[in-house]
């Protein structure tokens, strides 16, 4: 279908957009939640979920790829605007919900210590690199695609399964404030 004829199919109701960027929050949460995943089983040989929630999602990862469709979208064709962009974004969010997490609940996720150009552990050179090709294949191809899914699907499809997964995170989220995921292999120390 042309683009010309697949943005005029779009709804203009705001709740169709809200519920685009929930989509997009939980595939982002969930894609970064498999991508660690893998790269324990690869070079550990174990499963780890080392996010401070228990369900199957990061937030770091849905937060960074919202803000960037929200902030990066109109680059979309300009894809060395977005890798840089995208790299001050990521490592910049990064950074702040790594101070939050270690501040408020003296918990520290991630340790990039004894990498490359870290900053405090918190932030490092390859972590940005690869914060910036994610980024860029997010907004030049992934969330396009993803985009024209979901607006193909039927309304009160895309609200319920918006609705369900906002209940579900919620609940995590409750739980993870009073007891936060984790221990060895999970949290490094303070």
């Amino acid at each position: 279908m042309p683009e010309k004829e697949f943005k005029q199919q779009i709804p203009k109701h705001p709740v169709s957009h809200i519920s685009l960027l929930v989509f997009y929050f939980f595939v982002a949460s969930t894609g970064g939640f498999l991508w660690e995943v893998l790269i324990f089983l690869i070079t550990e040989g174990q499963f780890r979920n080392r996010g401070f929630l228990y369900g199957p999602w990061l937030p770091v990862y849905g937060t960074g790829a919202v803000f960037m469709y929200l902030f990066l979208s109109p680059l979309k064709k300009q894809p060395v605007k977005v890798f840089l962009y995208s790299v001050l974004t990521g490592t910049s969010l990064e950074l702040i919900i790594g101070l939050v997490l270690e501040h408020f609940w003296d918990l520290r996720y991630w340790d990039y210590s004894a990498s490359f150009l870290n900053f405090h552990g918190y932030i490092c050179f390859a972590s940005a690199l690869g914060i910036g090709v994610g980024g860029t294949l997010w907004v030049c191809l992934v969330s396009p695609l993803l985009r024209k899914f979901w607006f193909r699907l039927h309304p009160a499809t895309t609200r319920i399964t918006a609705l369900l997964l906002i209940f579900l995170f919620a609940i995590d989220c409750a739980v993870a404030l009073f007891f936060p995921n984790t221990g060895r292999g999970i949290t490094f120390p303070g």
